[in-house]
């Protein structure tokens, strides 16, 4: 049983707080590039996946969901309503594999219900006060975070 959600991460500077000499005018250097990276994420009590997509669309949450069988072999999936969760695609991947698979959604407006949610703070948080030129140094500390099992939100008993 896991939960999951995306987040979008971009070249856009998250600027955190910071310090500087008193009376000195701190300069923030930042990268103008509005380039983005989309992470499916899916969580459970023991572990966190994750992926990696150009875009959120039904196709790519299939891909995530194939790989998470992969490693799950049996799952029961929770999930908010976001468009990529519904459609032909996902229906066709969920008919197919009806007997190891199983997508259950979330109520509509409560991401405080789902704990994957968490995980991406700790990702926003290694990426602020950096000047990431490219996708992949962004993808460098992402995996980082997310290869972090200590890093990462302790998962709560509710689901």
């Amino acid at each position: 049983m896991g939960a999951q959600d995306e987040a979008t991460f971009g070249l856009l500077p998250l600027i955190a707080r910071g310090w500087a000499r008193k009376g000195s005018k701190p300069i923030v250097t930042i990268n103008s590039k509005h380039e983005c990276i989309n992470v499916f994420g899916a969580r459970t009590k023991r572990a966190f996946v994750y992926a990696f997509a150009k875009r959120k669309t039904q196709r790519e949450f299939t891909r995530f969901l194939s790989k998470l069988q992969r490693q799950w072999n049996r799952v029961l999936l929770f999930v908010d309503n976001g468009p990529c969760h519904h459609g032909k695609i996902v229906d066709k991947f969920l008919a197919e594999h009806r007997k190891t698979f199983k997508l259950r959604y979330f109520l509509k407006y409560t991401p405080e219900l789902n704990p994957t949610e968490q995980c991406w703070k700790p990702a926003r948080k290694a990426l602020a006060n950096r000047v990431l030129r490219t996708l992949p140094a962004a993808q460098y500390h992402l995996r980082k975070t997310f290869n972090n099992a200590k890093g990462l939100p302790k998962y709560f008993q509710y689901l």
